[in-house]
């Protein structure tokens, strides 16, 4: 049986991307092409004779759509502005700071020569990088340097120890660790390495200090024993107020990192001779074992974005630098693979770097992970101001795709909704199923479309999470033999703040590609694109 667009049934709710009353010819799969970006999406597809990369129109709402379709896809990545990190390793035989994108590629040396440098730190806007510098027999210093390594200035110069820098959330002071008072201090000084104050003003030794990013929260965390063992504490930038945020008495706690907004606190934790990275509340709540590896994984370091956490750990053999997800499901991928001693990372000046390979070669993904899929001839991209967001493979036969037609609906502008859902219409001789991204290293999310043999899919998203959110089967009998569809096969109408569509239907599937419903006549379609039965 031949099916056709059959979008001559909504012709006042919906926007015909690729025509109707024909069929696509099949696309000649001609020379491999170059990268097309669309929105913060690479695509290689197998010829572009045919390729379509269409938007789907869609009214308010956070997420934007594009039907990719008409070629095969042979790739098909993310973009997004993620961190630099910057670390310091002996790899050239002294320890010098490189800087490297998030997936380790990129590499750069920033210093060479043989002092030893450590403790490298981003500035807030990241055109400047504050380390420590210590020369053979000398003590450590303060140093400043541009992006690129050029302009190197010294901030410190005297005979006791300077280091630990970290930025003000304006970059215009550095907060370091001292002993030029006699024992170990949190001091500040302008970013000229002028005015050098006393912070913390305690007999004892106060170490490690991380000032928070977010100018609103603008407090200083530094690890100190002044409890017997060393405790994470807080205290406002001018050095008043200090505050414990750990507490436990048979563990020490060093290297306190914040995160971005200042919500959570990181650090690292040497409990029964093993070091993890541990995540808590910004006021201790909450404690928990981000890291959680036998392994040693010392010196947190969260992005800017709040979506990773960078430390250094020797769980491959050798100490390199390793980022985790700060979310479930807390992925930890090594950024570095040299025989030397790569340590003290810090995120920061995020550039446009890929972030996932959906559609790839075995092993192209993040982390050395094999893409979702080899390839794909159509699907569903969603994406918004942050980047990426969803992608919905639509699973076709070769010999199907003749006959695929993919048409957005227009129905939202109807809705009394702030969000509407986005409808779009999938059309093929045979549609096997639809395969829905649901996080890096995952399988995906599947609607065994098959056994139905439906005519069409019609397909919801959620303009909110850009996710498909539910899946209308469109029964093959709606379908007459001849050539062309039935012109009623579906009807919608708004009511209200949802929809109705109305038509011989299969199947209906929710978000999580389970069937809810089998044979229906009306289906409605809420704001958040979900189906209910009637």
């Amino acid at each position: 049986m031949t099916r056709c667009c059959f979008a001559t049934a909504l012709l006042a709710l919906a926007i015909v991307l690729a025509g109707c009353g024909g069929s696509s010819p099949v696309p000649d799969p001609g020379t491999p092409t170059e990268l097309i970006e669309v929105g913060p999406l690479l695509v290689r597809p197998a010829s572009t004779a045919h390729f379509k990369a269409e938007p789907v129109p869609t009214v308010g709402g956070h997420c934007a759509f594009v039907a990719l379709w008409g070629s095969q896809i042979d790739y098909l990545a993310s973009q997004a502005m993620l961190d630099r990190i910057v670390f310091s390793s002996n790899r050239d035989g002294y320890f010098d700071v490189w800087a490297c994108d998030l997936d380790g590629s990129n590499l750069v040396q920033l210093t060479n020569n043989t002092a030893a440098e450590y403790l490298p730190q981003w500035s807030p806007d990241g055109t400047h990088i504050a380390f420590d510098r210590e020369w053979p027999g000398n003590d450590r210093e303060i140093m400043t340097m541009n992006a690129n390594g050029a302009g190197v200035v010294a901030l410190t110069d005297n005979d006791e120890l300077d280091t630990h820098p970290t930025w003000s959330p304006d970059g215009r002071r550095i907060a370091f660790e001292t002993d030029r008072v006699g024992n170990l201090e949190i001091f500040c000084m302008f970013a000229d390495g002028s005015n050098p104050t006393n912070l913390t003003n305690y007999v004892g030794s106060d170490e490690d200090p991380d000032w928070c990013p977010n100018a609103g929260v603008n407090d200083i965390l530094f690890a100190s024993p002044r409890c017997g063992d060393y405790e994470i504490l807080r205290m406002e930038h001018d050095g008043t107020n200090p505050t414990y945020i750990t507490g436990d008495p048979t563990d020490d706690d060093h290297n306190p990192a914040w995160h971005p907004q200042g919500y959570d606190v990181a650090w690292q934790r040497y409990s029964n001779g093993n070091s993890d990275v541990l995540v808590a509340t910004s006021s201790g709540n909450n404690q928990r074992n981000f890291s959680n590896h036998p392994a040693e994984d010392p010196l947190p370091a969260w992005s800017s974005d709040d979506r990773w956490i960078a430390f250094r750990s020797n769980r491959a053999g050798n100490w390199d630098i390793w980022v985790q997800e700060a979310t479930e499901p807390f992925h930890a991928f090594r950024v570095t693979t040299h025989a030397a001693n790569d340590g003290w990372p810090h995120l920061g000046s995020p550039t446009a770097q890929t972030e996932r390979v959906l559609i790839g070669p075995v092993g192209a993904d993040w982390g050395g992970l094999d893409p979702i899929w080899s390839s794909a001839y159509a699907g569903i991209a969603a994406y918004d101001d942050a980047g990426y967001r969803n992608f919905v493979r639509i699973g076709i036969p070769t010999a199907a795709l003749g006959s695929l037609e993919i048409t957005p609906l227009t129905h939202t502008a109807v809705f009394s909704m702030d969000d509407p859902p986005v409808g779009v219409l999938v059309e093929a001789s045979r549609i096997v199923n639809l395969r829905q991204d649901a996080g890096r290293g995952l399988p995906p999310t599947v609607w065994d479309l098959d056994p139905l043999d439906p005519g069409a899919a019609l397909l919801y998203f959620s303009t909110r999470t850009g996710k498909l959110a539910s899946v209308v089967c469109v029964d093959e009998t709606s379908y007459s033999s001849a050539a062309g569809a039935s012109p009623a096969a579906v009807s919608e109408r708004p009511d209200g703040n949802r929809l109705v569509v109305q038509g011989r239907f299969s199947a209906v599937f929710d978000g999580n590609g389970r069937r809810v419903s089998g044979p229906a006549s009306q289906v409605t379609i809420g704001p958040d694109g979900a189906a209910g039965v009637e």
